[in-house]
């Protein structure tokens, strides 16, 4: 199951220091198997967020990395980049390379 969370850019909130913010609202975080069945999820358990009046469908919605995901990532980075590092350097490092893509992928799940 993956996560998304949810916010607006509707809406104004309440600082300590400052009468009146407008920026963007975290709704909530929700698990679904994508976006949209998240998003009714998110509907059915906070029922709060049609009588407080929020546009629900302009909802932006983003996936969230799971630890479980997480570790699916990084599992296959760690049986994957012996292999296409040796390729990479074989082939003379070129600047595109899949190798470049498994690096970046293994600082996000660091």
């Amino acid at each position: 199951m993956n996560e998304y969370i949810f916010y607006t850019c509707e809406g104004t909130t309440y600082p300590p220091k400052v009468e009146v913010v407008e920026n963007c609202q975290v709704i909530g975080r929700e698990y679904g198997m994508d976006c949209t069945e998240a998003h009714k999820n998110l509907e059915k358990n906070r029922p709060w967020i049609k009588r407080c009046g929020f546009d629900v469908e302009g909802f932006i919605c983003k996936q969230l990395l799971t630890d479980e995901t997480k570790k699916d990532i990084r599992e296959v980075i760690d049986y994957l980049i012996k292999d296409e590092q040796r390729h990479f350097q074989e082939c003379g490092k070129p600047e595109k390379h899949i190798y470049h893509t498994l690096l970046r992928l293994a600082n996000v799940v660091k």
